[in-house]
């Protein structure tokens, strides 16, 4: 099957239909359908493979694009780099790979944090520090300057690129892992891995109809929280997500957690695919029970979270793509009676190929049908429809533009046919400067919102942050009694103070999805307002308009809260002993301070997650008050147009005045007229057609 084939048949359509659109428009009109063009030329299908480690990520992804081997898996360092592979994605090259790397400030950020509040916290909480990541990142680090000896400085902050692709070339560059480094100075096998910060693959693929773009993420239980943090910041650009499980650990709370972090995004797409069945004993009814009770628990965690449960083996589908296969592995998996029993219950049919066999149970088939799906009527349709209701509202103005031509022409050779040629020129010079008065009105109205929804959007992004800063504060607040219970010494188990950070979390999703949903009725509100005045200052030109153009569908109904980490603890460590001793004999220590120094601490380590979602924020609303003065532009844009075509109208008048005063050059004229009304109706005509064409089945039929 071709994944996404009626999603990429509906783009060609509306790129149709922008394309015809640009020939007959004039002036900001076609820079208008241009831009769209550009739209659809960037849009991909973005997902992003997740799970943990050893659930079979890399071969399940394998065996989604076919190539067996390609991604590592069998190797014990295992993918430790976002990697995207960018399939039939325009402008790039048509194979080969990009990796970057890491530079020195990149190094920096992650081991130091904030230097300020880490010496807040080296100062008013003795004893303590946050080292987990700090550690992590210099053995990263470490490990990279002892394999890469003297070219580790030059290769900071730069990037290899190559017109090929190959499992060993991969490897060199995405593998790591605990130990994978030892002994290995002179092998390939994760040379640079330490230092890659991401890897982009280029590739075509015949079984992809749209642009696509998949991300094979480090497993989120990787000992390495480097990665873990990596992983967790790079799933907001994707939309839909294909989630691998191991049929031996199916459901773990770390998957959980990650599913809810996917379902709160709102309009993400969730496919679960259990792996490894065939490992299990009796699996075709083990995976009966396994996929029930995946579904029940997600459903209890995470009753609104819409997801899709796939399983199967993705050995059987490598067994099944790999030519080289062995006849009698493929065959003894085949006559095991409990195969053909796993097709019947769950697959529904038993093919008679062998190969075809071992596909469709592997799960693999089906996993394309839901990606497809969710391309088709989640992601893809949702921009589909916005770029429709852009394009529509575009054809409007410009039938507007058109239509109100159409009658000064008919006014005109009406004027001409009775001989007042020069009562309607003045009439038509009268109607140009109450137009220009109309759109020196406009200018005044659109700079006025905008300044409006400038300052609104701005000072969203103070408050924004203040809320932040104040859901932390209340958070430790909260938390004062394991203060309490550390300077007195009671209750405090082995040398590490543990804090729960997922309440905090969720009170900070909470609080931006709150403020979103305030700031996006106070933009639209204003939006709203400012078209219908719009409207009521162009009306003698517009009239009917509105009906047509409106604020519906513009983009960032809600906010997409970008992913936090899915770090559930804060751990501050004693470093001694000596530590200990400190906090016991100064019981005159100032609570006040260490409450604030704890507030600090926690605040430079939720800091990432904070910002991204601050900036997740305000990108969304942005993007909403930006789609929405393009609509109110349209008005000014038909004013503008009116102006243009008057202003010709007079130029030609005065041609006309000087050169056609016989009635043979009037009757010249007034064919000419006719003419341009033909032209008119043949653009009008056009402009139906493509507004048929962007209609639904259903808006056809009421039509």
């Amino acid at each position: 099957m071709k994944i996404g084939l009626e999603h990429h048949n509906q783009l060609e359509s509306l790129r149709g239909v922008l394309t015809d659109l640009a020939e007959i428009s004039s002036g900001e009109f076609v820079g208008a359908f241009e831009k769209k063009l550009e739209e659809l030329d960037q849009w991909k299908a973005r997902i992003a493979a997740i799970g943990q480690v050893k659930a079979g990520k890399s071969s399940t992804l394998n065996a989604l694009i076919g190539d067996i081997g390609f991604l590592p898996s069998n190797v014990n360092p295992w993918t430790s780099v976002v990697t995207s592979m960018r399939i039939n994605v325009p402008g790039d090259p048509q194979c080969g790979a990009r990796f970057e790397f890491f530079d020195e400030s990149d190094w920096d950020r992650v081991i130091n944090g904030d230097p300020r509040i880490r010496n807040a916290a080296k100062e008013n909480l003795p004893g303590f520090d946050t080292e987990v990541l700090r550690e992590q990142t210099e053995e990263m680090r470490a490990n990279a300057e002892r394999r890469l000896g003297k070219y580790y400085h030059s290769l900071l902050g730069s990037q290899h690129e190559y017109a090929m692709l190959s499992p060993d070339l991969l490897q060199r560059y995405v593998c790591a892992g605990p130990g994978a480094d030892t002994g290995l100075e002179r092998e390939s096998l994760g040379r640079y891995a330490a230092i890659t910060r991401a890897a982009y693959l280029f590739m075509q693929s015949d079984e992809y109809a749209v642009p696509t773009v998949i991300m094979d993420t480090p497993g989120v239980n990787d000992p390495f929280l480097v990665r873990d943090e990596f992983t967790c910041r790079s799933l907001d650009q994707s939309d839909i997500f294909l989630m691998t499980l191991s049929a031996h650990q199916a459901l773990t709370e770390v998957d959980i957690a990650l599913i809810r972090m996917v379902a709160q995004q709102g309009d993400k797409d969730v496919i679960i695919y259990v792996n490894r069945i065939d490992e299990l004993e009796n699996y075709p009814s083990r995976t009966t029970r396994i996929v029930a009770d995946i579904t029940k628990r997600l459903t209890d965690a995470i009753p609104d979270a819409p997801f899709t449960v796939a399983f199967g083996s993705a050995r059987w589908a490598e067994l099944a793509i790999n030519e080289e296969s062995s006849e009698s592995e493929i065959e003894e998996i085949i006559a095991d009676p409990l195969f053909d029993e796993f097709l019947e219950t769950h697959r529904g049919s038993v093919p008679a190929d062998v190969r075809d066999k071992l596909m469709l149970a592997s799960g693999i088939p089906e996993i394309k049908r839901t990606i497809s799906s969710a391309i088709e009527t989640g992601y893809g349709a949702r921009f589909l429809d916005r770029a429709k209701t852009d394009t529509n509202t575009q054809i409007a103005a410009l039938k507007t533009v058109a239509e109100r031509k159409r009658r000064d022409l008919m006014d005109q050779i009406e004027s001409y046919g009775a001989g007042q040629t020069e009562q309607f020129r003045e009439s038509l010079h009268d109607e140009v400067v109450r137009l220009e008065e109309i759109n020196a009105s406009l200018d005044e109205l659109f700079e006025g919102v905008s300044d409006q929804l400038d300052t609104i959007v701005n000072e969203a992004w103070v408050t924004m942050q203040r809320s932040m800063d104040k859901q932390t504060g209340s958070f430790i607040k909260d938390q004062s009694s394991i203060v309490e219970n550390l300077m007195s010494g009671n209750d405090v188990d082995g040398e590490e103070l543990s804090i729960e950070l997922l309440p905090l979390r969720v009170a900070m999703e909470e609080r931006v999805a709150e403020q979103y949903r305030e700031t996006r009725e106070t933009v639209d509100g204003i939006m709203e307002g400012a078209l219908a005045d719009a409207f009521d200052c162009a009306k003698q030109i517009t009239e009917g308009l509105d009906s047509r153009i409106s604020m519906a569908q513009l983009p960032g109904d809600t906010v997409a809260v970008t992913f936090a980490t899915t770090q559930k603890m804060l751990s501050l460590n004693f470093v001694s002993k000596r530590g200990w001793a400190f906090w016991k004999k100064n019981k005159d220590i100032d609570k006040a301070k260490t409450v604030e120094a704890l507030k600090k601490v926690t605040s430079s380590e939720v800091s990432p997650a904070t910002t991204k979602m601050v900036e997740a924020f305000i990108t969304t609303i942005s993007d909403r008050v930006t789609a929405g003065k393009e609509r109110l532009h349209l008005v000014k844009q038909i004013v503008e147009q009116s102006i243009s075509d008057r202003a010709e109208r007079l130029s030609e008048d005065q041609a006309i005045l000087m050169n056609d005063d016989d009635e043979s050059g009037r009757a010249k004229t007034i064919n000419r007229f006719q003419n341009d009304i033909e032209v008119l109706d043949a653009q009008l005509l056009k402009l139906a057609a493509k507004e048929s064409l962007l209609a639904t089945p259903a808006e056809r039929a009421a039509a």
